[in-house]
């Protein structure tokens, strides 16, 4: 395993997009109508934050391959820095929504190359084991975030939860800067043409299936969390209240991850991977059977995105880690289109539910419950592993 000062800057590094994305979200209802515009526009502000990040990943992958991890990611850092300080002074929702773009730009460089240098210093099960220590520190930041931010938001108004972004990425500057090394020494950098490792790596159908799991969970977790928030003040919460109601699914992601740190000694790697499946069906169950009978309660809605989150906690963290460690050799190019697809995916689902059904309750059951069968359709595919190379 490496070290730990090694681990604690990869998991800052993978906290880059969440921290951004999550922050705001107990002060959405009170920037619409600080800004003029509809609840059902502040969702996009993060859907747009996803498409940039996500498309942001497909460069910074090659980049770093042919150039290097530490002067890619240094670059990156310095925009989401700025790019969060012009968030915290917007005063007109369209140049927020640029400032956003410009944070998401940056916060890429921290998604891809987190996962990269983790390729590039393990092998395929200890990367699984080392996402299972990252991931439940990463797995702090959608409880921690809102929590703060609701706080900050209530205290100072919600231009400070952008102050705290920009300072979080200046403490990660500093860890990079002192405890990462270089993984990527200049003999084994990619002098090919930047994309030219795309195709190699869309080819791995193992790459593919375990692609398509990370892009399932994480739709139906940026589809609760961009409609929550609106649940909850169905419910009657305020912005400092709600955002205290994301630390048990929190609480579930590292409880999943710890187990499956675990299980890996003593199952398969896709068994664990299918036991986080299951119990992301059993989520979207219990949450389409409350839609049916209306939630009254907060605890109707917490307790079946725990099943949801215990997921997230296992079955992502070790199909991201598959799909980055497969055979195809370009470990930040597959870690960029990796991010591509599990960001784009989600901004698009998050968008086109929220403009195309608006929010609620229902909306949100129906989601989650889709995304879960989808996750487990990949799951019991008969295009197997094995299959793939025949």
């Amino acid at each position: 395993m490496p070290r730990w000062s090694f681990i604690l800057t990869v998991a800052m590094l993978n906290a880059f997009g969440l921290i951004a994305s999550d922050v705001y979200l107990p002060a959405m209802p009170h920037m619409a109508a600080g800004f003029g515009v509809a609840d059902w526009q502040m969702p996009q502000t993060v859907s747009v934050y996803l498409l940039v990040l996500a498309i942001a990943q497909l460069v910074y992958g090659p980049l770093s391959d042919r150039h290097g991890r530490k002067p890619v990611l240094f670059a990156g850092i310095a925009l989401y820095f700025i790019g969060s300080l012009g968030c915290a002074v917007a005063t007109h929702f369209g140049v927020f929504l640029i400032w956003r773009m410009v944070e998401a730009g940056g916060a890429a460089a921290g998604l891809v190359i987190g996962r990269a240098v983790i390729a590039d210093t393990c092998s395929k099960q200890t990367s699984a084991k080392v996402y299972a220590v990252v991931y439940p520190l990463v797995s702090l930041s959608p409880a921690l975030a809102p929590a703060v931010g609701g706080y900050l938001a209530s205290a100072f108004g919600w231009y400070a939860d952008f102050l705290f972004v920009a300072g979080f990425a200046l403490a990660a500057l500093l860890m990079a800067v002192t405890l990462l090394p270089e993984t990527l020494p200049p003999h084994n950098r990619k002098r090919r043409a930047l994309l030219a490792g795309f195709a190699h790596v869309l080819r791995d159908c193992t790459f593919r299936r375990y692609t398509i799991i990370v892009c399932a969970i994480y739709c139906a977790w940026f589809v609760y969390l961009t409609q929550s928030p609106f649940v909850f003040a169905s419910l009657g919460l305020r912005e400092a209240q709600s955002g205290w109601l994301y630390l048990p699914l929190s609480a579930s992601i590292i409880a999943a991850n710890l187990l499956a740190r675990r299980w890996l000694d003593l199952w398969t790697y896709d068994r664990v991977i299918t036991a986080g499946i299951a119990c992301f069906v059993l989520g979207g169950l219990a949450f389409a059977i409350i839609a049916m009978h209306g939630a009254t309660s907060v605890v109707a809605v917490i307790l079946p995105m725990c099943l949801v989150s215990l997921a997230n906690g296992s079955s992502l963290s070790l199909a991201v880690s598959g799909a980055v460690t497969g055979v195809h050799g370009h470990a930040a190019t597959a870690s960029g289109l990796v991010g591509f697809f599990q960001i784009s995916s989600s901004a698009l689902a998050a968008s086109l539910i929220s403009a195309a059904c608006g929010t609620g309750l229902t909306v949100l059951a129906c989601s989650v419950s889709l995304m879960a069968i989808l996750a487990m359709a990949a799951c019991i595919s008969p295009r197997l592993e094995g299959k793939c190379h025949e």
